[in-house]
């Protein structure tokens, strides 16, 4: 019987403290980042407020400067247009109806109906016009006075010279903050640094103690893992290695045992025998079975499922603030007296979501409800919401299922996007032949929880043995 290293030997405190200063130490580390982000914004908005203040005060200094027939053929022009803007609907109405009428009455009765309605309109346009050039009459060209020229210019000096000296303040009140924030979070990186070498030094020894190693450039090694079910043999005997920085493919015919091996490696089945060793997040190599399901996403690992796991009531970027649950370090009272420190986190993961999603190319669909996007960018979401809580290892559950071919390959980029980008391996099970030869590095093909083949996608696509089992060839006489 193993060494439970997660919950024996106060083991599991030590893991939960680990995890809980290594989150402090993430935020910490990316608090400038997000202060700087929000003083900009809040910078800006100062700035806004002084361009429209300006923009009050100029108007009626531009138009005393400007001609009084520049101003009112400029004033003509847009009011014009405006109205231009609102026939269009109802002309749009009068050509369908007109169309409606040709096709059930003849073209003499659409043309008819077209000339009256138009005519209307018409009419209407131009005694608007006249009432334009009676609100602003033409008038014989003339400059504005010298003095209100000047009146004008010294105000857009005036103006500008407000803005520079705002933008001056803000930027040294900026980088005071900054400054002195800098110096406090140094101290805390310092602090927590230390707490975190040497808990991870106390579990790399405990660890040790359990002699699981891995060779170097592996992040994962299954050896001997079976699955039973009352006699049925769901996974039987199954090893394979996993490459860090690899997109590693599994395929099977139905019920080959895919689903269920995905369930072993993350707890939510304890595999009836064999081991599931596995680098974490700090370099330990970890028996996975020696963890429960709610704890392996601490590890690193995180994964989807078949069907779409999105709120519905909530936005997408609230769904994908929910993926980085596990490094709240806020806790019940912080939420009922909504302290700065619950403020904190969520304005830090909230930046985070949007870094996500506009790296994704997701960033326009932030404030959409679920309800309201097409499958493949739901697919699409999910993925993304897997990057908020650092994974080193995500695991796919068919993530082409439902989509169509143009879907399929915008899903393989971001497949591809988020192992390059985000320093990922990948590890997913998929029926879509295209996407998993296209996409993988190393493909895995079993059959009734037996490994059959593994190696490149040319190999395995030449592999007769997996061709008979996968593809349902006969054997030649």
């Amino acid at each position: 019987m193993g060494l439970n290293l997660k919950y024996n030997m106060g083991v599991g405190r030590l893991v939960k403290k680990r995890d809980r200063v290594f989150g402090e130490y993430n935020y910490n580390n990316r608090y400038l980042t997000f202060l700087e982000r929000e003083i900009d914004t809040k910078n800006e908005k100062k700035l806004n407020q002084l361009e429209l203040a300006s923009r009050k005060r100029l108007l009626p200094l531009e138009m005393e400067a400007t001609p009084k027939a520049e101003v009112n053929n400029e004033l003509r022009e847009q009011e014009l247009a405006e109205f231009v803007k609102k026939q269009s609907l109802p002309r749009r109405a009068v050509e369908q109806t007109a169309k409606r009428k040709a096709a059930k009455a003849g073209e003499q009765a659409g043309d008819a109906y077209r000339k009256a309605k138009l005519g209307e309109l018409d009419k209407k346009l131009d005694d608007f016009k006249a009432g334009l050039y009676a609100k602003y009459p033409e008038v014989d060209e003339a400059d504005a006075s010298d003095a209100a020229v000047k009146t004008y210019n010294t105000a857009i000096e005036e103006e500008a010279k407000k803005r520079q000296d705002l933008e001056a303040a803000l930027a040294s009140e900026k980088a005071a903050m900054l400054k002195k924030v800098g110096e406090g979070v140094a101290r805390k990186d310092v602090k927590l640094k230390g707490s975190l070498d040497a808990l991870n030094k106390e579990l790399a020894g405990q660890y040790a103690s359990n002699n699981a190693t891995l060779d170097d450039g592996l992040i994962m090694s299954l050896k001997g893992v079976k699955m039973h079910f009352q006699g049925i043999k769901a996974v039987d005997d199954l090893s394979f290695d996993i490459k860090e920085g690899d997109i590693f493919g599994l395929i099977g015919p139905n019920g080959a045992g895919k689903t269920t091996l995905f369930n072993c490696i993350t707890q939510f089945y304890k595999a009836t025998e064999g081991t599931i060793l596995y680098r974490d997040r700090f370099g330990n190599v970890v028996n996975l079975g020696d963890y429960k399901s709610h704890d392996v996403a601490s590890t690193g690992i995180v994964r989807t499922f078949q069907n779409l796991a999105m709120v519905p009531l909530i936005s997408v970027l609230d769904n994908l603030m929910i993926g980085a649950h596990i490094y709240y370090n806020s806790n019940l009272a912080h939420q009922f007296l909504n302290t700065k420190k619950l403020k904190y986190e969520e304005k830090a993961n909230r930046a985070k979501a949007l870094d996500v999603l506009e790296r994704l190319n997701l960033l326009e669909y932030k404030d959409y409800l679920p309800a309201g996007l097409s499958y493949g960018i739901l697919k699409k979401m999910e993925l993304a919401r897997t990057l908020m809580s650092e994974p080193r290892l995500i695991i796919l559950d068919e993530p082409a299922a439902g989509l169509n071919d143009a879907e399929t390959e915008e899903l393989a980029e971001v497949i591809r996007k988020i192992r390059d980008d985000f320093k990922c391996t990948i590890f997913l099970v998929e029926h879509d032949m295209n996407l998993v030869m296209s996409v993988c590095d190393t493909v895995c093909a079993i059959s009734f929880g037996k490994k059959l083949a593994i190696g490149t996608p040319q190999e395995i696509q030449n592999d007769t043995v997996v061709q008979q089992a996968y593809l349902g060839e006969e054997e030649d006489a």
